[in-house]
């Protein structure tokens, strides 16, 4: 079972934060969209076994997410649609998790606050829903969504609220369960990306 999570384009909102945070692509990031659509149609070779391939298209209901997810529609053939467990936080994800004073000093023990906790269990059910469609379709799934919520996925699957990750727009990375066990295939996968189409 392998589940695909790729962070939308660059949004109007993080080149102007403001009250609206639901804003829709930038036009670079119209241009990453387009870019990583082409990709993913071309279906490439991600090792020496296995190509990129997905049969099912899920996508957070936030506008970045939704145009994201359009321009690799239109590319694969496929379907979107709305998960809203895809969603992003509705606040700075990061400000929330633990911090050392030291790269080996131990972790505080202090409480995780309340709306963290509830978007941790909002980020497993997201992986729970992804999962169930990857065995029933049988076939990879594609999901469009945001920097918070793949990172608190990813944190859910290694079981550890102290580990961050810095991921790129339109990046992908991958989640496998296989032999028993969740395995990160990828991070921040950005080879159809060139230098000036990078951004985070």
């Amino acid at each position: 079972m392998k589940i695909f999570l790729v962070r939308h384009g660059q949004s109007l909102w993080q080149l102007q934060p403001s009250e609206d945070w639901d804003t829709t692509l930038s036009p670079l990031g119209h241009s990453q969209a387009r870019r990583l659509a082409g990709w993913c149609a071309r279906h490439p070779a991600l090792d020496r076994t296995s190509r990129f391939e997905a049969g099912v298209l899920r996508a957070s209901p936030l506008l970045r997410a939704q145009q994201t997810a359009g321009h690799l529609a239109s590319a694969l053939g496929l379907p979107v649609r709305t998960q809203p467990s895809l969603a992003e936080a509705a606040f700075h994800v990061v400000s929330e998790l633990p911090s050392a004073a030291a790269p080996f000093a131990p972790w505080p023990q202090a409480p995780l606050s309340e709306r963290y906790l509830a978007f941790r269990k909002q980020a497993g059910e997201a992986l729970t829903e992804l999962a169930d469609l990857a065995e029933e379709s049988a076939a990879p799934v594609l999901a469009v969504t945001h920097g918070g919520l793949i990172k608190t996925l990813l944190r859910t699957v290694l079981e550890t609220d102290v580990v961050c990750f810095k991921l790129y727009n339109c990046g992908i990375n991958a989640i496998e369960w296989k032999a028993g066990r969740w395995r990160i295939a990828h991070v921040n996968l950005w080879d159809h990306l060139p230098p000036e189409l990078r951004t985070t």
